[in-house]
């Protein structure tokens, strides 16, 4: 990892299996995580760790599964790149990062599954096919290296890949995900239309009842597959939480150079966030939040620690954050709140107009600036603490549903450019202009005294760091605490931890989000 001594077994990056979980052991995988978490960043003399859990099943709002057809009947598997007995940790790592490498955030051809399930591999189990070869031949690299041959009759046997995990039922994910899966399989099994050549199927969920189902394939798509799909998605709606909220999946058909839409390619979010209600746009095929709960946790969090009265750190821990995990865990709701109406009216209703909210007594005097804001999950509700936010992105389709999102919300402080961080931080430094920068206030009357980064799991690259230290106050969202850990060994001389919190996004892994919130020292 990032040089700290603890053994390789301790890494938060190992992945597991999550297909079976015991839901009673929650507080005590996560206490484990909490334990490695507060030794790992010790030297930093951090406040008292803010604690906030997930549901302890039923958590994960969209789920991809490879389609397995070859001993018979349609089930869905996944591939779990945990080490076998016997097999070392490290090994599975390299595994684990090979098919990092093909899991990324980018948007692209449904052949490339792996590119559509963005944080598939910090989940524990890969979903993707794609992944699953590059995590073999990793594996197979590394025999090669020992001097040992992989092929099957020679010395070391079979190359040592990902297992395949049927998958029937996947407690991880929403009681929703659970009901459409259930209808895919059976009507893609008995339908050949929807299961000639059939590789993959992603499910996408939200806490509102919104839902949709993307089917990928190997061939060219027609008029005899719409057919079916449409019988596909009446057979969807009659599931209990489709049924409950009043709403109909939308179901999408990929294929090489085709994409198929019945109705939308898009589901409506409402977020809670600070007693408010937000609506959010989530593009198939587009980074969201894999964990509602929690996301509405990290954005209370991330909207309290920069309101106007956090400026000097001197802030106390968020209510209904545990400090210690000694109070019980969050029951899982029952009920999935309803979608009010179709999508497109959803987006009208109930908004809040964040702008109007930020010129309660005078308004902010700060402005903030976001880095790859995303379809604007943190940009949103954050707007109302600030006189003006500046994010960037360079995702097209995410462009336009943080556009879409802001129209929604009432939100109108935002200007968003659809262009990379760097060349942004570029530009600022040399207080230059950039076409895609029209309609910006100039540089001089900016006030861009915050910054917000929610990198990868990779963490920020040296440029980035070097700029985080000319802002006064930086929210520093990590996937990675051990790339965390790194970055703020080298923010630590200029900034201190003003607030620390940790995210259960991904319970019965090693994986923890963490924020951090840094000010000036």
């Amino acid at each position: 990892m990032n040089g700290h001594a603890e053994p390789a077994a301790a890494a938060f990056t190992t992945p597991v299996s999550i297909t079976a979980i015991e839901p009673e052991n929650y507080e005590v995988q996560l206490e484990r995580k909490l334990t490695k978490l507060k030794q790992l960043f010790q030297e930093f003399d951090t406040p008292e760790l803010e604690v906030f859990t997930s549901p302890p099943v039923n958590y994960r709002m969209r789920s991809e599964f490879t389609v397995e057809q070859r001993d018979g009947p349609l089930h869905f598997v996944m591939f779990d790149k945990a080490p076998a007995e016997g097999e070392p940790v490290a090994a599975a790592e390299d595994a684990g990062a090979a098919a990092a490498e093909q899991e990324g955030h980018e948007e692209g051809e449904p052949e490339r599954a792996a590119e559509q399930q963005p944080e598939a591999q910090e989940a524990g189990a890969s979903t993707s096919a794609a992944a699953a070869a590059a995590a073999a031949a990793a594996g197979a690299e590394g025999q090669g290296k020992g001097g040992k041959k992989g092929k099957k009759g020679k010395k070391g046997g079979k190359p040592k890949g990902p297992r395949r995990v049927r998958v029937d039922t996947f407690p991880v994910a929403t009681k929703q995900v659970n009901e459409l899966m259930a209808v895919v399989r059976e009507e893609a099994d008995k339908t050949p239309e929807l299961r000639q050549r059939l590789f993959q199927v992603n499910f996408h969920t939200t806490l509102a009842g919104d839902a949709m189902v993307t089917l990928l394939y190997h061939r060219k798509l027609g008029p005899e597959w719409q057919a079916a799909a449409e019988r596909l998605r009446d057979a969807l709606a009659a599931t209990p939480t489709a049924a409950a909220a009043g709403v109909r999946p939308h179901v999408i058909g990929r294929s090489r150079k085709q994409k198929i839409c019945l109705d939308a390619d898009f589901v409506i979010e409402r977020l809670t966030v600070g007693g408010r209600t937000f609506v959010q746009k989530q593009v198939e095929g587009s980074f969201s939040q894999p964990n509602g709960h929690v996301c509405q946790h990290m954005l209370t969090w991330a909207a309290d620690v920069t309101k106007p009265a956090a400026v000097d750190g001197a802030v106390p821990a968020l209510e209904g954050a545990v400090p210690a995990l000694e109070g019980a865990v969050p029951a899982l709701e029952g009920a999935v709140p309803a979608l009010e109406g179709a999508a497109a009216a959803a987006a009208a209703e109930g908004a809040v107009p964040a702008a109007a909210a930020a010129a309660a007594a005078g308004g902010p005097e700060d402005d903030l600036l976001e880095l790859y804001c995303g379809n604007g999950n943190f940009t949103i509700p954050l707007a109302a603490n600030f006189r003006r936010v500046v994010a960037t992105e360079v995702s097209k389709s995410s462009v336009e549903a943080a556009r879409y999102n802001m129209e929604a919300n009432g939100v109108s402080n935002v200007f968003l450019a659809r262009m990379a961080s760097e060349e942004f931080a570029v530009t600022m430094r040399e207080r230059g202009t950039r076409r895609r920068l029209e309609g910006l206030e100039g540089w001089e009357a900016l006030r861009l005294r915050t910054i917000l980064v929610d990198p990868p799991r990779a963490g920020l690259d040296d440029f980035t760091v070097e700029l985080l230290k000319e802002f006064d106050r930086i929210v520093y969202i990590s996937c990675n605490p051990d790339t965390l850990h790194a970055n703020l060994k080298a923010i630590a001389p200029t900034h201190r931890i003003a607030r620390f919190a940790a995210f259960d996004q991904f319970p019965y892994t090693h994986h923890l989000e963490t924020g951090v919130y840094l000010v000036r020292r």
